[in-house]
């Protein structure tokens, strides 16, 4: 599951969008009422308002019935929001026959900064084209309606286009970096789900570490206080291991281990757990069950524990466990319950190994 930090509370960004609103029609108002448009007031006034309700319909599209209904992405209205931005400032900036236009055509760089952070490659060149053309066109339906200064249009044009280029070089760039930044955050996920997978299994056998068990123990200890789910502990030792690796190797000792955890997963249910907490000595933790089924599941592990053959061993190698068998007690500590348990597995030694003994 990903998890996505927020260095900024949520009000923030639509926050941000109303202040850089409020100055950029404040700006445009001051165009007016300074007398530096072609269009009449109430013209560019209705142009600007429209504008701007579209933007914020937009802007607050995700949260309403209607973008859910329509299953409208947030990819698809970043693309919406930013032509319909870029288009609304250039229509706005054709009408200012003054040095100030180019002022007004930095917006649309922003817009495609901002685009950047959430769109492909391509999807930055379509506003970018998208962009420009609609410039170009109301600069032609412009001449249709008045005389233009030939020679400002055409500085004005090209500085626009410059702005462009280097804004979709910019943005370009800017998502090489967040793809890159993208494909190591999961390759660092990947190497924090195998460090954290190998902090709470055994290297050897593949099961669960001691400190893994400790911390199911303690969850079940949890629930069986509350009345909720009891649970039985099977302390399990395999007999004579240290002969095994005497005469075998470790590898095959290696062997063996892994295949009695084999072994022992086998026979228990997905709700149960096994643990190797230390050399030779496995646990299980059995959910929902008492001493008498929990001895049940003990003698078919240690029957099958019996007749297991291991590579690297002669036709006479057998290998046996004792397991120490007892139920949780409730309120009693989770040291209690596993000396209890690992008393009753020194009683199956005592008694000649090979052997299930419980103890309630």
């Amino acid at each position: 599951m990903q998890v996505q930090t927020q260095f900024y509370p949520r009000y923030m960004r639509p926050m941000v969008l109303l202040v850089g609103l409020a100055v950029y029609v404040a700006f445009s108002f001051g165009l007016v009422r300074y007398g530096y448009v072609y269009a009449a007031e109430n013209a560019f006034i209705q142009l600007t308002v429209i504008w701007v309700l579209g933007l914020l319909a937009l802007v607050f599209l995700p949260s309403t019935v209607f973008s859910r209904a329509f299953e409208i992405h947030s990819d698809s209205l970043v693309l919406y929001t930013t032509v319909w931005c870029n288009l609304g400032v250039v229509a706005m900036a054709v009408l200012v026959p003054h040095p100030l236009r180019l002022a007004m055509l930095v917006v649309p760089v922003f817009g495609i900064f901002y685009a950047a952070l959430h769109l492909s490659r391509a999807q930055i060149g379509w506003i970018c084209l998208i962009t420009w053309l609609g410039y170009g066109l109301c600069n032609l339906s412009l001449v249709t309606y008045t005389i233009v200064d030939v020679q400002f249009e055409t500085l004005s044009g090209a500085i626009f286009v410059l702005l462009l280029g280097a804004g979709l070089l910019l943005s370009w760039e800017s998502i090489r970096l967040r793809d890159d930044l993208q494909e190591r955050n999961i390759a660092l996920r990947k190497v924090m789900g195998r460090l954290q997978e190998m902090a709470l299994k055994d290297e050897v056998t593949g099961v669960h570490n001691r400190r893994y068990i400790l911390e199911v123990l303690a969850r079940q200890k949890a629930l069986a206080d509350r009345g909720q789910q009891k649970f039985t502990l099977c302390y399990c030792d395999l007999d004579h291991f240290k002969q095994i690796n005497d005469k075998y190797g470790h590898a095959v000792g290696d062997a063996a281990l892994k295949r009695f955890a084999e072994l022992a997963t086998s026979v228990v249910r997905s709700v149960d757990y096994v643990a190797r907490i230390g050399g030779e000595e496995f646990v299980l933790v059995l959910v929902d069950a008492d001493d008498i089924a929990a001895t049940q599941v003990s003698n078919r592990l240690r029957e099958r524990t019996k007749a297991v053959s291991i590579p690297g061993t002669d036709s006479q190698f057998a290998m046996t466990v004792s397991i120490g068998v007892t139920p949780y007690r409730l309120a009693e500590h989770v040291d209690d319950l596993l000396n209890r348990a690992d008393r009753a597995l020194y009683h199956a030694k005592r008694a000649g190994r090979d052997r299930v003994v419980t103890s309630s």
